[in-house]
């Protein structure tokens, strides 16, 4: 709530509760249960911070899923839309990795991530170096004879 703003308590329909009833037993995802649940009390009349508390999650969480509420109803509730950490290597970049790695150019993890410094740009961390070579390529490599 921003500075100035007055309090006003969103209320949910019989009709969405009853949307909700349905959509519980049928979600997998914790995170959606999770939403599920704090607009169910949320329409027997708890208080925000209280569903919070009781769900182990912050206010503010509170207040962003009431804001996707707003934006799209009880269905917007019930979909994450997270994409994770988008690749920082394109398509490409990652054929040419592989190729090199075929090649039997890299030793180690630190080869493929000062390659990729020096010809991409990319600076990557060691340990995500390491987890992008597992994904692909046969890591860890084999000694060069």
């Amino acid at each position: 709530m921003r500075k100035g703003e007055s309090f006003q308590r969103i209320s949910i329909s019989p009709a969405e509760y009853k949307q909700l009833e349905i959509a519980e037993p049928k979600t997998k995802s914790v995170k959606i249960l999770k939403r599920i649940q704090a607009f169910k009390l949320i329409y027997l009349g708890c208080k925000y911070s209280d569903i919070a508390g009781f769900l182990s999650v912050t206010n503010n969480t509170i207040t962003n899923w009431i804001n996707y509420y707003k934006e799209g109803g009880i269905d917007s509730l019930l979909v994450l839309n997270y994409k994770g950490g988008q690749a920082k290597l394109n398509d490409d970049q990652l054929s040419e990795l592989r190729i090199e790695a075929s090649k039997g150019v890299f030793a180690f993890a630190k080869d493929v991530q000062h390659y990729i410094s020096k010809n991409f740009g990319i600076e990557y961390n060691i340990s995500h170096v390491q987890r992008l070579c597992k994904k692909n390529f046969n890591y860890p490599f084999k000694k060069q004879d």
